[in-house]
């Protein structure tokens, strides 16, 4: 008997669970668990691993899914575990956390290291390194001198969040759960 027959809930109904236990986990991991980081004095920087559910859904489920995981997990930290007043803007670049990953897999292709790389460095790269950069500039008057810190940050994230993605998936996969 197949997962499907055993437990009698539809694929989109599945897929709306799972990306409700992944916004969870995203909330918990980037709010409670996540460190914050102040390289120049000032609050620029979270190392952490709450993105990871967001690129997961992407990478499952495509860009819709992973967008609205993305928001929702970014709209529910800062309601949750506020760090500052709430701005919009961020939650805007949560969902591209999530549809930039997810653009790569929107046609069902499959997470191959390569793959997950260049999906994970480009919405990592666009998201983290320039728009919350050039945010974080904006909105608190930080020197420019935050993307250092911010790109040598990814450069250790994305490597291990594309090895932690396939792994999981592997993991996932070998268990029945997706």
């Amino acid at each position: 008997m197949e997962n499907n027959d055993r437990l009698n809930i539809g694929v989109g109904t599945r897929k709306l669970v799972y990306c409700a236990l992944l916004t969870a986990l995203g909330v918990i991991l980037g709010g409670m668990l996540s460190i914050p980081a102040m390289p120049l004095g000032s609050y620029t920087l979270k190392i952490g691993f709450g993105v990871l559910p967001v690129i997961m859904s992407a990478v499952l489920y495509g860009p819709l899914y992973g967008g609205v995981v993305g928001g929702l997990t970014d709209l529910l930290q800062s309601l949750i575990f506020p760090k500052g007043p709430y701005m919009p803007w961020f939650t805007v670049i949560g969902v591209l956390f999530g549809v930039i990953p997810g653009l790569f897999f929107c046609k069902g292709q499959q997470p191959t290291i390569r793959r997950l790389f260049a999906a994970i460095f480009t919405g990592q790269t666009v998201c983290s390194v320039v728009l919350n950069t050039l945010l974080l500039m904006w909105l608190y008057g930080l020197p420019y001198e935050i993307v250092y810190a911010r790109i040598v940050n990814q450069a250790v994230m994305i490597p291990l969040y594309t090895v932690m993605v396939y792994w999981l998936i592997k993991v996932l996969k070998r268990g029945g759960v997706i």
